[in-house]
């Protein structure tokens, strides 16, 4: 899907671009709270002698920052609002990934010509020093 959104973006011109930019910007901005990371529930068994019964949910956040694992556990009331934080982290993340898409459309702009054909240069075969010398 990615090479068919590249490829299909590489069709607009200029001026599309720049606003399509501008717009992946102000979404990002809009965005106010994310936390990195994925939110789980946890349950755990009770210990005999009691039933076995699950206990929980607990809920935990994980994830890496600076090449270091982190855990977090979260207060039942506050896992609804970190959910969403997380969700708001990935789709920065996707944002972030389609501004840097589409600056690299605007940055090849200047590359393309209509005339210039991909490989246009003349190719010369390569000098083999593994050839036959003439016979006598």
């Amino acid at each position: 899907m990615y090479l068919y959104r590249y490829n299909d973006a590489m069709k607009l011109n200029l001026d599309d671009l720049l606003q399509q930019r501008q717009s992946i910007l102000a979404q990002m901005q809009s965005i106010d709270r994310l936390r990195r990371g994925s939110l789980s529930k946890q349950f755990f068994k009770a210990r005999p002698p009691a039933p076995a019964t699950r206990q929980g949910p607990y809920y935990v956040l994980q994830g890496f920052f600076h090449g270091k694992k982190f855990s977090e556990r979260i207060a039942p009331d506050q896992a609804a609002q970190v959910e969403q934080d997380v969700e708001n982290y990935r789709r920065f993340q996707t944002l972030a990934e389609e501004y840097v898409t589409v600056s690299d459309q605007i940055t090849r702009l200047p590359e393309q010509s209509p005339d210039r054909k991909k490989n246009s240069r003349r190719r010369r075969s390569p000098k083999s020093s593994s050839k036959k010398p003439p016979s006598s």
